[in-house]
Order: structure tokens, then sequence, then C-alpha cells
């Protein structure tokens, strides 16, 4: 130790910047070590009295010399507490910087591996879930909050599975292996490198839809382009399963769908949304 200290530069400001230098790394270290254990600690606590359902977390880990998170094993119970209501496998973030001078995120990536969502109903428009969305759902008398700020770029979900049980008509139905693939979701300034592409992909009891997308990833711009189509879905089969507790319900009508989305990469990343969305032959009460 002592040949360390007679080796530092004998000039004022290189031993000062050594010595910040020093500190930060100290820093770094005990932010590794602290700050995964006080976050799951702290994520189970807060999300079990929000949701009044058990949420238990396997690991986190926090890297702050690159503001990288990742959340592995998040469960959900449900309400008897014997079975899974929601898991996920993974979420990582690797967020920016200028996320702290903003104060509002600003993530370089955004990644939910094998989300697992399965929801069961009891008939008449009651869920298993209810309780939940009972919780989450704002106060009347509540005050309206500002709107979020936020950049979101290359957003990937990949694994996604949802388990419908239908209970009163003794059926389940499967959506599995759900691919969703976002270039960015902002509205705040900044320009950040952009990899992926935009995609839906899914297999929905046993069959298979993929969307396609356009893309000029070497333009100044970065376009891109992605459609949905819809020519006509009939909404029949579908209504019984409406929420009861929401105040209007539809007995009839046909869904037609034809969008574009556009991303466009400016000083300001832009996303816009065309085309037609209808509804004919809607009967609500």
């Amino acid at each position: 130790m002592k040949t360390f200290f007679s080796n530092l530069p004998r000039g004022r400001w290189a031993r000062r910047l050594l010595w910040a230098l020093l500190g930060l790394l100290l820093l770094w270290l005990v932010t590794w070590l602290s700050v995964p254990p006080l976050l799951k600690w702290q994520l189970e606590k807060h999300a079990t009295a929000t949701l009044g359902r058990n949420v238990t977390v396997e690991r986190v880990d926090f890297r702050p010399w690159s503001l990288e998170i990742a959340v592995e094993g998040l469960r959900v119970a449900t309400v008897a507490g014997d079975g899974e209501q929601f898991s996920l496998s993974r979420f990582y973030a690797d967020a920016e910087l200028q996320s702290l001078f903003r104060l509002a995120p600003v993530v370089d990536a955004l990644v939910l591996e094998q989300p697992r969502l399965t929801v069961r109903h009891l008939g008449e428009g009651r869920y298993d879930v209810d309780d939940v969305l009972q919780r989450l759902r704002p106060k009347d008398d509540a005050p309206p909050s500002d709107p979020a700020h936020f950049a979101l770029f290359n957003i990937k979900l990949s694994g996604g599975e949802l388990v419908f049980v239908d209970d009163s008509v003794g059926a389940t139905h499967r959506l599995n292996e759900l691919a969703i693939g976002v270039p960015f979701l902002s509205n705040l300034p900044s320009r950040q490198a952009v990899v992926t592409e935009p995609r839906l992909a899914f297999v929905l009891n046993g069959s298979a839809f993929d969307s396609s997308a356009s893309s000029t990833p070497f333009a100044q711009t970065r376009e891109t382009d992605a459609s949905v189509d819809i020519p006509a879905l009939d909404l029949a089969p579908y209504l019984p399963y409406w929420p009861a507790q929401w105040p209007v319900k539809p007995e009839a009508g046909v869904l037609q769908l034809a969008l574009k989305l556009a991303f466009e990469q400016q000083d300001t990343p832009r996303l816009s949304v065309s085309g037609i969305a209808a509804l004919s032959g809607l009967r609500v009460v």
C-alpha cells in the first residue's frame, strides 16, 4: 500500500483526478453490491401491496457503470396463492445517462422474455383478475396527472404466452410464441441507434400469424413502415367475454382495420398511424 501511494502522480491535479477515479470505482462497487437486493425487496413489497397478490422475484442485476438493469423470475400468484397468474422470465433495460438529466427514462433497449399470463373466465363477464383491475382502477375523484415523458428504443418481446380458460363452456384458448418488435416509442427529442424492426407474430389455437414490415435501415431518417389489415372480423363470438364491470355492452358488430404505422428517426422520433378503422352493424346496450 505504501508503495502504491508513493507512486501516485506528483502533480496536484493529477492526484485529485486519480482520487476521484478511485472514488467513482468504489461508488460503483458499493452500488453494484447493494442496489440489487434493495431493488428486489422493494419490488416485491410494493408490487404485492399494489396488486393484492404475492409477487416474488428470483434475481435483480444492476450495473451502475452502464445503467443496465435486469429482473429475472418475476411471478405474480393467483388470488388463492396456489398458482401463477403471471410470470416473466427476464426483463432487461439499457438506460442512458441522459435519463438522469431529463428526469425521464431514455432507454436504448427494452427486452421482455417469456411473459406468460393465465386468465380464467368465470362466466357472465367475470374474471379471476377482477380484483387486480379494481385495485388498478383510478379513483373517480383523482386529479388528472401530467403526461409521462419517455424515450424507449429497440423494444422486443419474445416467447409470450396467453392462456385463456373459459369455465362457462369448458374451453381453453391458447396464444403462444408471441413476438413483438417496436423500433421506438418516444415523446422526447432523443436520437438513438435503432436496430429493431416492427413485427407482430403469434400462434393462436394452432394457427400461425406473422406480420411484415418494410424498412430503410441505412437511410438518414430510418423510416420503417408496418401494416395491420383485418378485412372483416365478426365480434359476436367474442362478446360473451366482455367484462361485466363496464357500463356498456355490445351485442353485435363487425370490425374492419387497415392501418399503417410509420416510424421515422429525426431529432424527435415520430410514430404516426393512418388508415381506416370501422365498425359496422354495431348494437350496444
